[in-house]
């Protein structure tokens, strides 16, 4: 193989496949990159055998081939190179491949493609589309609330949902709920799988590192697995088996108390708040009663700090406690100017959602204070 490109086209491309390489797999190929020409591109990719990316670029093709080589070593040789010189790679039978930049050299010992697991094609004629900015608004706003323990597998996904042209998402650790409805043009198909946080998380990061994109992102579900096609990026991942909790029957359906208050006022009284509680595991305590929301700071069963301020409220007085990091997480993701909060009581979960949007809703259980 020997081949010609820019620093900025292979750069780009080694950073695109990174975030899928394995840092723990005991099959060294799964820590390496595939290189392998593709009529005047070049094709990249990395999988850690649950997630996998791969993506083309533009690049003189001098003679066809394949390997690959170490990720991390590769990445960051490229990194420390010129950019007013172009970078040529020839790699020989024996694995062994030569890159020079001017007057650098480097020779990286890699392996045979034969031994990088097979990556699925695309398939064009089963996928739907949906826009890039809702897929984005999607996945931010319910990717903060999906489970990292191991042991719950389920959970360590987000569901989606598309019905009648709408698409849903949903994730939730077993402490907090996020859903999220947005419609799309796809009025035909009806997907419902739990795709897995990580490969969410990396169709998140590329959208967000990509301004060349197309406006539509196609998606691919086939019976166990989802690609995502990024104008020349495509993503990879195995769905989780099982069953999605009934989510519906957490979403409060009616409430008795209403809050309405701008989105930075909660923000910021809820992270001064938070100082006084204490180590991670303390409590906001939330009074609200004659037009005024207080938010106070608890550690062991002091107050060590409070915050007061007017609140457009309805409803009778109310004392409810929340694990403040799942506040500042659900508001830093809202676009809206204010927020409404809904509660039935202090033992029941409360609802987060944007003023004048109700296809976008977060439900919190209270704490025991």
């Amino acid at each position: 193989m020997q081949i010609v490109c820019s620093k900025t086209e292979l750069l780009k491309g080694i950073q695109t496949v990174l975030a899928a390489v394995s840092t723990k797999s005991t099959l060294p190929v799964l820590s390496n990159i595939l290189l392998e020409t593709q009529t005047n591109q070049l094709k990249l990719a990395s999988t850690d055998l649950q997630v996998g990316v791969r993506c083309l670029i533009n690049a003189e093709i001098v003679k066809e081939g394949a390997l690959t080589v170490p990720a991390k070593t590769f990445s960051d040789f490229v990194r420390t190179l010129r950019e007013d010189q172009e970078i040529e790679i020839n790699a020989s039978e024996s694995s062994r491949m030569e890159i020079r930049c001017g007057k650098t050299r480097c020779v990286l010992l890699g392996l045979p493609k034969e031994e990088f697991p097979v990556f699925p094609e695309f398939q064009d004629d089963r996928a739907i589309s949906i826009e890039v900015k809702a897929l984005q608004e999607m996945i931010r706003k319910t990717h903060f609330a999906v489970s990292t323990d191991e042991t719950r597998y389920i959970l360590n996904g987000i569901y989606f949902i598309l019905d009648k042209g709408i698409a849903k998402m949903v994730a939730t650790d077993g402490r907090r709920l996020s859903y999220i409805a947005r419609p799309v043009k796809e009025k035909t198909v009806s997907i419902s799988a739990i795709i897995p946080s990580k490969a969410l998380g990396e169709v998140e990061r590329i959208l967000g590192s990509d301004g060349n994109l197309p406006e539509m992102v196609k998606v691919s579900v086939t019976e166990n697995q989802v690609a995502f096609k990024l104008g020349e990026t495509v993503i990879i991942s195995r769905l989780i088996e099982g069953h999605f909790p009934n989510y519906e029957q957490v979403i409060p359906k009616t409430s008795d108390i209403r809050v309405q208050i701008a989105t930075r006022d909660l923000l910021m009284m809820t992270q001064r708040a938070a100082l006084g509680s204490g180590d991670r595991g303390g409590a906001v305590r939330y009074a609200l009663d004659n037009g005024r929301l207080r938010a106070i700071g608890t550690a062991q069963g002091r107050v060590e700090g409070e915050d007061e301020m007017p609140v457009d409220f309805s409803g009778k007085p109310l004392e409810i406690s929340f694990n403040p990091g799942f506040v500042v997480d659900v508001l830093k993701n809202m676009d809206t100017s204010q927020v409404v909060m809904e509660f039935t009581s202090s033992l029941n979960p409360g609802v987060i959602r944007p003023q004048g949007d109700d296809q976008m809703i977060c439900v919190i259980m209270p704490m025991r204070t």
